[in-house]
């Protein structure tokens, strides 16, 4: 019997082409977390303009494996400022990387959907810091911040910690490389992003649980980035 969706939230996360005309179609999905779909003919499709990122999905479709076939898009595109583009692929391709197939995650839906809310003249440093943060914790990457991962103590202001990825903070030498002092930990954990220091530690932070869990496998939009910064 085939399992049948209709007129779910989504988001195009990553499209791929199929043989000859077909598209296959990554998405994030409200209630069944990422999804891939088969647009059968997609890329001669009347609704192709939708099979792109930053649009507002109304997703339906078929099947029992895990490639369903799609059986109906509809949707609004979202207006993202020329300089946020490649910043918010970023995020796609991470969640791409981080995401469990058909696992619902309404939270991170909706983190995401917040996100694309917020892609005005503010959009930023900060609020990417803090979209990592919180999809890490969705997810389960992210340790606790609030103590020494060693004894369990309260962080404190006043004391030196350096990170681990696995753990969190560890006590640390006030010379020792990315040793950061106990203060401006508690104020990220406040998320007082204003502080260049704390943007500072929050990009640290999130590379190395972002690396360290990717087991080697590189970002592409990263690199596209690193291109682009050199020539600048």
């Amino acid at each position: 019997m085939q399992i049948r969706v209709t007129d779910q939230p989504a988001y195009l996360l990553h499209r791929r082409d199929w043989k000859n005309t077909s598209i296959i179609l990554d998405l994030l999905t409200e209630n069944y977390g990422r999804v891939s779909v088969i647009a059968k003919a997609g890329r001669n499709s009347k609704s192709k303009s939708l099979y792109q990122p930053f649009c507002r999905l109304s997703i339906s479709w078929s099947g029992r494996r895990e490639l369903k076939t799609l059986i109906g898009i509809d949707g609004s595109e979202i207006r993202v400022n020329e300089h946020h583009y490649l910043p918010l692929l970023y995020i796609n391709e991470l969640l791409c990387a981080y995401l469990p197939v058909q696992e619902a995650m309404p939270e991170l839906f909706q983190l995401y959907d917040n996100l694309l809310e917020q892609t005005d003249p503010q959009f930023g440093e900060r609020q990417l810091r803090e979209f990592e943060r919180s999809a890490m914790t969705l997810l389960g990457y992210m340790p606790d911040t609030s103590v020494d991962s060693g004894g369990g103590q309260p962080i404190d202001p006043e004391e030196y910690y350096r990170f681990l990825p696995t753990d969190g903070f560890v006590p640390a030498g006030d010379n020792e490389t990315n040793a950061v002092i106990g203060k401006t930990i508690m104020d990220w954990n406040q998320r007082q992003y204003h502080k260049k220091q704390v943007l500072n530690l929050a990009k640290i932070v999130m590379r190395s649980i972002i690396d360290f869990n990717l087991h080697g496998k590189r970002l592409k939009s990263r690199e596209i980035y690193q291109q682009i910064k050199s020539r600048t």
